[in-house]
């Protein structure tokens, strides 16, 4: 009895040692596979290849500021021109008398007093800004940049359920996706930010709402910030234009210059 059990052993041993070693898979973490899901099924819903290959966009339509949650402007007309992935051109007013332009690492202002340059914590605001802008981090940043991806849950939001994801860049700066559970479009996008006065760091919100289809591509019509809780804005458009083309001269000093110009 024991010799057939030790021959039984040694060919269990034997049979183990010229099996074919199989290399492990590495599973992602937890919630990675569902995150990206849900990420791929965002950029879907808002129109996948012609979301995705989206040159430049003008956006136009009225602007509402808020002091403490308060309303504190009558809406200004707006124009907002954006050629990705760098530089963008914002009017105010009827004629456009208000200008904040920037082309990458370089800024100009123009009011009723004439053109300056923007300061070195001006273009850093709107480089940061620029990489939490919802368009230029789908469009751009999650293709080609390593970022961590993580299923947060879902929760509901204004009565309806949506999914939360969080994204992690390089840097370890984080932003939370919230996504409408059953359209799959973008309704929010989360991120912590220092107030530059205070130094605090405030919990900040942008929100998507009222999409039409423009073009082939789900474009929100209502945009709004809060910022711990309060209102600071809202923009709610009238009309966008994707790939117009916008020249690259639109975002020049010599082009405030021009306006300059006019409008002194």
């Amino acid at each position: 009895m024991r010799r057939r059990t030790a021959v039984l052993v040694l060919i269990v041993l034997l049979a183990a040692a010229v099996a074919p070693v199989r290399p492990q898979q590495e599973n992602p973490a937890p919630g990675v596979n569902q995150a990206q899901d849900i990420l791929d099924r965002a950029i879907a819903a808002l129109g996948g290849p012609q979301f995705l290959h989206v040159q430049d966009v003008t956006r136009r339509g009225r602007l509402y500021s808020f002091d403490r949650g308060q309303l504190a402007s009558p809406g200004d007309r707006f124009v907002d021109y954006v050629k990705f992935p760098g530089k963008e051109r914002f009017e105010i007013g009827k004629d456009g008398k208000i200008v904040y332009l920037n082309d990458n690492e370089q800024g100009w202002e123009l009011d009723r007093q004439g053109i300056r340059e923007m300061t070195p914590e001006q273009i850093e605001d709107f480089q940061k800004s620029n990489r939490r802008d919802l368009d230029y981090l789908l469009r751009f940043r999650v293709h080609r940049e390593k970022m961590g991806l993580y299923y947060m849950g879902r929760e509901f939001l204004d009565n309806r359920r949506v999914h939360l994801v969080e994204l992690v860049d390089e840097d370890n700066q984080s932003l939370t996706l919230v996504v409408d559970a059953e359209s799959y479009l973008p309704v929010q996008l989360r991120y912590h930010q220092r107030d530059p006065l205070t130094g605090q760091r405030a919990q900040v919100a942008d929100h998507y709402a009222k999409y039409i289809t423009v073009q082939g591509i789900k474009t929100p019509m209502h945009l709004a910030r809060q910022r711990n809780g309060l209102r600071t804005f809202e923009a709610h458009l009238t009309e966008v234009q994707y790939n117009a083309p916008l020249l690259d001269n639109l975002f020049t000093r010599a082009s405030l210059e021009e306006r300059w110009q006019k409008v002194k």
